[in-house]
C-alpha cells in the first residue's frame, strides 16, 4: 500500500471541502466553521450536493448521521441517496436539509428518564467541524444528537460546548500575555487505545467472554505476564497481518494511526493515534475501536476491549494524552527553555493541578466505569487517588513559587549517546503509578478504561479548567496594562493554588500504603468503587462547574446521574446471570465427572492420593453448589428492589463480593479438573493461542 497516495482517500475534509465548493460557498463554510456566521440554507444545499457527488463517485449508496447516544457508543440509520422524481423516475438527491438535520427514532435509546418512552422525537445536527466519511458502501456525517425539547443526548455536543467555554476564556487570558493575537483555544487530544485479542474458536466456548467481555472463572496460567517478555516483543504473524489491515483502513480514512506494540499482558495490545482536535480525536478514537473489532474477526480473533478480561494481568486504559493550543499554534503547556518566566504555561499548569484537586471526584467518574472497577489500582493501572506527577524539575519550580525562594535550574539537562553528540534530557523520569502525568508539554491521564467514550473525561477537564483560568483572567486583567504588577500577580496565584490545591502534586510510588495514608491527610479521596464516587458526587458542588459554562442543564445531569446508576445495576446483573450459567452447564458438570471417573479408579484401587483429591473435589463442590444458591438468591433479592440506589448499593455491597468468593472456589477446583473433563479453555490455552 502506497500510505501517502491513499492517506485520506475516503474522508470528506477541508482540502476536497476547497477543491469541491465553489470559493464563496467555501468561505461561508470557513465562517460557520469558527461559529462566526450561521450556514444559510443555499450554502447548505451547495456543500450537500458536493458531498453527494464525491461521495457516489468513491462508492456510496447511502448516508448516515452517526451519532453518540448516551450509551457512549456509536449509532446512525442507513438512508438511501436514491429518490423518486415528480414523474416516478428515479433520481439520486441529497439536499442541505438532510445534510443539516435528520430524525432517528430516539425511544430506545438511554435518557435517564429526560423523555417518557413514548416521545421518540430525537434529532441529529451535522457537526460541521468534524470531517464526514465512506466505510465500505455508507456515508458517514458526524452529528449532534438532541431530544424534540432541546435536551442533550448524546457525547459530542456536551464536549463541544465544553471546547468552546475553554476556548473564551482561555483565549481572553492568553493575550494578558501574549504578543501574537489569539481567537480562539483548541483542545488537542492523542488517545492510547489498548486491548486484547483472543482466538474465536476459543472464545466461542466461554458465555463470559461473549456476554461481559471478561472472565468470570480460570486459573492463572502457569506461565503469565512475570517474565515480563512481552512488552515491545515480537507481534505474532496472525496479529501483524492484522495491524496491517487496520492501518490501511484508519489511514484511508485521514487517522492517524502511528505506534503499534505488543503490550505487557499475554494477548494485550496498543495501537496509538497522532493528535486532533477534542471531537476529531474521539471520532478518531471511536472509529478505531469498530475498525480493530470488525477487523480482528477476519483473522479469527475477537478484540476484547474490556478493562480487565483477566483476572492477575494488566488491564487496558486508553491514556488520555490532552493539550491546549491557540488558534497560531502556541501549546499552553509548553514550558519552553525558561518554565519560571513563562506565565502562561505556570498559569495554565497551576489550572490542571487545580482541577485535580478540586473535581477529583468528577475525574474519576468520567474515567471509570463498573468495567473499570476490575482494573485500577495495580499492575501498571493506576490508584483510585488522582494526583499529579509534574517531573523533578517542574515540582521543584512550583514549590519554589508556594515557598517564595529562588528556583535554580538544574544545568545538567544532557547525557551522552553511544557514538552520539549530546542528547537532550527529558526534564523527569515517568511515573506509571500516578493518574495524571506531565509527559513534555502534556498531561497524560491515565485512568480512563479502555471501553470508555473519552468524551465525558474531556468535558471534566474542559469545564474544570474554564473556571480555573476564569478566575486567574478575573485577577489578572486589571494589571493588563503593567507587566511588572502582571507578573507579580501571576506569581502570587501560582502560590495560592500550591498552598490551596497542591496536595494533589505527589512524585512517589502511588501503590504504596504510605501514599494512601498520606493522601487521605491532604484531603484526596480513595474511592473503592465507582458507585461509591457516583453516589459522594450528588452532595458535591463540583457540577457548576458545567451549569456555570451552558455545557449541562440540572436536568441533563440528573439524567447522566440515573443512567450511570442503571449501567451499575445492569453491567452487575449481567455477570451474575452469566456466572449462574456457567456453574449450572460448565464447572458443576466438570466437577462432577471428574469425581466420577476417581470414584471408578477408587472402587479397584486404594489410594491415599486420590481419596485427598475426591474429598478436597467433593467438598469444594459441595462448597461451590451452595454459594451457587446463595448467589442466586441474592440475584432474585436484587430484582425486586425498586428504587435505583437502594439497588444499586445491595448489588455492589453483597452481589459483587459473592461473584469474587464464586470465583476463588472455582479456580482453586479448576487446578484439580483434567483437561478431558474441563469444558472450558484455560488461561494456558487462551495465552498461546496466537503463537
Amino acid at each position: 500500500m502506497k500510505v501517502m497516495e491513499n492517506f485520506g482517500i475516503k474522508v470528506f475534509n477541508k482540502e476536497k471541502m476547497k477543491e469541491k465548493l465553489p470559493y464563496p460557498i467555501y468561505l461561508k463554510w470557513k465562517d460557520a466553521l469558527r461559529v462566526e456566521k450561521d450556514l444559510d440554507s443555499e450554502s447548505a444545499d451547495a456543500i450537500a450536493h458536493a458531498m453527494k457527488d464525491w461521495a457516489i463517485n468513491n462508492g456510496a449508496t447511502h448516508f448516515a448521521h452517526w451519532f453518540q447516544p448516551l450509551n457512549g457508543q456509536t449509532a446512525k440509520k442507513y438512508v438511501a441517496f436514491l429518490d423518486r422524481t415528480a414523474d416516478a423516475e428515479p433520481i439520486e438527491r441529497f439536499s442541505g436539509k438532510e445534510l443539516i438535520k435528520g430524525e432517528p427514532d430516539a425511544s430506545s435509546f438511554p435518557s435517564g428518564g429526560m423523555r417518557s418512552t413514548f416521545e421518540a422525537r430525537g434529532y441529529t445536527y451535522w457537526d460541521l467541524t468534524a470531517n464526514s466519511f465512506i466505510i465500505d458502501n455508507v456515508f458517514y456525517i458526524p452529528t449532534i444528537f438532541m431530544s424534540y425539547y432541546g435536551e442533550k443526548l448524546d457525547k459530542r455536543g456536551p464536549l463541544l460546548d465544553s471546547v468552546n467555554a475553554l476556548s473564551n476564556v482561555g483565549r481572553d487570558l492568553v493575550n494578558l500575555f501574549s504578543e501574537e493575537h489569539a481567537y480562539r483555544m483548541r483542545v488537542k487530544i492523542g488517545l492510547e487505545q489498548e486491548f486484547f485479542l483472543v482466538d474465536k474458536d476459543l472464545y466461542d466456548k466461554r458465555s463470559d467472554l461473549k456476554n461481559v467481555g471478561r472472565t468470570l472463572v480460570g486459573c492463572s496460567s502457569p506461565k503469565s505476564q512475570e517474565y515480563i517478555d512481552r512488552y515491545f516483543g515480537q507481534i505474532p504473524k496472525r496479529v501483524e497481518e492484522f495491524f496491517r489491515e487496520v492501518d490501511k483502513k484508519l489511514w484511508e480514512l485521514g487517522i492517524y494511526s502511528k505506534t503499534e506494540h505488543n503490550e505487557n499482558a499475554p494477548l494485550q495490545f496498543e495501537l496509538a493515534i497522532l493528535f486532533e482536535n477534542a471531537n476529531v480525536a474521539i471520532d478518531d478514537n471511536l472509529l478505531c475501536m469498530n475498525i480493530i473489532k470488525e477487523t480482528a474477526l477476519k483473522y479469527n480473533m475477537v478484540c476484547l476491549l474490556h478493562e480487565k478480561p483477566f483476572k492477575g494481568v494488566n488491564g487496558s486504559g486508553k491514556h488520555n494524552n490532552y493539550s491546549i493550543t491557540t488558534n497560531f499554534g502556541l501549546n499552553c503547556f509548553e514550558p519552553g527553555p525558561d518554565p519560571y518566566n513563562n506565565n502562561i504555561f505556570l498559569l495554565f499548569t497551576a489550572a490542571v493541578i487545580e482541577l485535580c484537586y478540586k473535581n477529583q471526584n468528577l475525574l474519576y467518574i468520567s474515567s471509570s466505569s463498573p468495567s473499570n472497577d476490575h482494573r485500577l489500582g495495580g499492575l501498571e493501572a493506576p490508584p483510585s487517588i488522582i494526583s499529579v506527577f509534574l517531573g523533578r524539575d517542574l515540582e521543584e519550580l512550583f514549590m519554589a513559587i508556594k515557598e517564595g525562594r529562588t528556583y535554580t535550574k538544574d544545568l545538567g539537562g544532557k547525557f551522552k549517546g553511544y557514538s552520539l553528540k549530546d542528547i537532550p534530557k527529558d526534564s523527569s523520569d515517568r511515573n506509571r503509578t500516578s493518574a495524571v502525568s506531565f509527559t513534555g508539554n502534556k498531561f497524560e491521564f491515565r485512568m480512563l478504561g479502555s471501553s470508555k467514550n473519552a468524551s465525558d473525561l474531556n468535558i471534566v477537564i474542559n469545564c474544570g479548567l474554564a473556571e480555573n483560568l476564569k478566575a486567574m483572567e478575573k485577577r489578572l486583567s486589571p494589571f493588563k496594562d503593567d507587566k511588572e504588577k502582571l507578573r507579580k500577580e501571576v506569581l502570587e496565584i501560582v502560590k495560592e493554588v500550591m498552598e490551596n490545591y497542591g496536595g494533589s502534586v505527589y512524585s512517589g510510588d502511588n501503590y504504596s500504603e504510605e501514599w494512601k495514608k498520606e493522601a487521605k491527610k491532604r484531603g484526596l479521596k480513595n474511592y473503592k468503587n465507582y458507585l461509591e464516587a457516583l453516589l459522594a458526587a450528588k452532595n458535591l458542588k463540583q457540577i457548576d462547574i458545567f451549569l456555570n459554562n451552558g455545557v449541562f442543564t440540572k436536568k441533563e445531569l440528573k439524567a447522566s446521574y440515573e443512567i450511570s446508576l442503571n449501567e451499575v445495576i445492569s453491567y452487575n446483573l449481567l455477570e451474575t446471570r452469566t456466572l449462574l450459567s456457567m456453574l449450572s452447564k460448565d464447572l458443576i458438570p466438570s466437577l462432577r465427572k471428574e469425581l466420577n471417573d476417581t470414584k471408578e479408579i477408587l472402587k479397584f484401587k486404594e489410594n491415599e492420593g486420590l481419596v485427598k483429591i475426591y474429598d478436597t473435589i467433593n467438598s469444594g463442590l459441595e462448597k461451590l453448589i451452595l454459594s451457587y444458591f446463595e448467589l442466586k438468591e441474592l440475584y432474585l433479592h436484587a430484582e425486586n428492589i425498586s428504587n435505583g440506589e437502594e439497588k444499586a448499593q445491595f448489588i455492589q455491597n453483597n452481589i459483587v463480593n459473592k461473584l469474587e468468593e464464586l470465583r476463588n472456589i472455582s479456580d482453586e477446583l479448576e487446578m484439580f479438573i483434567s483437561r478431558n473433563n474441563l469444558y472450558l479453555p484455560t488461561y494456558e490455552d487462551m495465552f498461546n493461542s496466537l503463537d
